[in-house]
This record gives structure tokens, sequence and C-alpha cells, in this order.
């Protein structure tokens, strides 16, 4: 049984399963497991209270498909005029991390969660990292989307991931109506 098992709802939406099973990252491989089963099993919503976890959804505003481009522009755009200052690639990025981040989701505190797509692991998943609020800082989250939750709920793996101001989160789902 999956941490998405435990925290299943009834989800409001459905993502678009032909765009999950259809597409492929640089690597000619697919979306990591762990980020079909959250998407599959819990759909769109709240993920512990605070991270807004795009997935592909048919015609939305906020669809991976939308978000995840607008938010790589920005975050391009950012790195780009900043003259990728090695400054903002502390504590865990790593030179070139930025070009190579694929985001896919965002906190309400202004934090972006970001694959990792130059490391693929042996079991197709892709590392999580956190882009500070502002870019200012990207922090190793985890090696899939399962152990980023239950690092969520763990008081001292939390600060590691989001900062020394963050409490353990709730190990909750709050499943989210699209607004059109």
């Amino acid at each position: 049984m999956s941490v998405f098992d435990q925290l299943k709802k009834y989800p409001l939406t459905n993502p678009d399963g032909d765009y999950l099973a259809a597409y492929r990252f640089a690597d000619g491989k697919g979306f990591p497991s762990s980020y079909i089963d959250f998407a599959t099993h819990l759909g769109w919503g709240r993920l512990c209270g605070l991270f807004l976890i795009y997935v592909p959804l048919d015609q939305h505003s906020d669809s991976w498909t939308v978000r995840s481009p607008w938010i790589k522009q920005a975050m391009d755009n950012f790195y780009e005029e900043m003259e990728h200052d090695p400054f903002l690639l502390e504590p865990d990025g790593y030179a070139g991390i930025e070009s190579s981040l694929i985001p896919f989701a965002m906190s309400e505190n202004g934090e972006y969660l970001a694959w990792d797509s130059a490391h693929r692991s042996p079991d197709d998943e892709l590392p999580i990292y956190v882009l500070a609020a502002r870019m200012g800082g990207i922090r190793y989250g985890a090696a899939n989307l399962y152990h980023f939750v239950e690092k969520c709920g763990n008081e001292e793996a939390i600060k590691t991931m989001l900062g020394p101001g963050y409490p353990k989160l709730p190990l909750s789902f709050e499943p989210l109506l699209l607004q059109h």
C-alpha cells in the first residue's frame, strides 16, 4: 500500500490518462511512477495542507500541461537574468541543475517542486528538488513523491527540505474543484 492509498479521498477530478501514458521527457521515458500513482489515486488538490500538485487535466489552467511550461519559462528567465549565480543553487543544487528542472507543483508559500530530469534513477523515478520562494535557493527534497510526502510528516526531514521554519505537515490530501 502506498502513502497515497492512506490519503485517498474520492477525487473530484480525474487526470488525462492518455496524456499521462503518452508523455515523454527528453530522455524518452515517461512520468515517474510515484507521480502517476498520485495523479490517478488523488487527482487535483492540496497535498499535506500546502502543495498544489499539477496533474494533466483536459483543457484547464491548473493542468500540468499549462502550469509546468509557464513556471519553467519563469525559472529560465530568472536564472538567465541572474546570470546563473551559483549562490541561487545553494544549498543542494549543482552547476547546471536549473536547466534540467521540470516543475510539477507549487506550495501556497511560493516554493516550487521540480524534478531533476538529468538524474533518473534505475526505477525510473526523478529526484525532487524544492526551489525556495522567489527561487532563492534549491534544496533536495526526496528520491520520489512517496518519500517526499513521508518526509513532510517528519519534524526533522521537513526542515531539510523546506527550511528551518517549517513544522511537520499533516499527511493529508484535500481534493479541489476546478475553477473555470
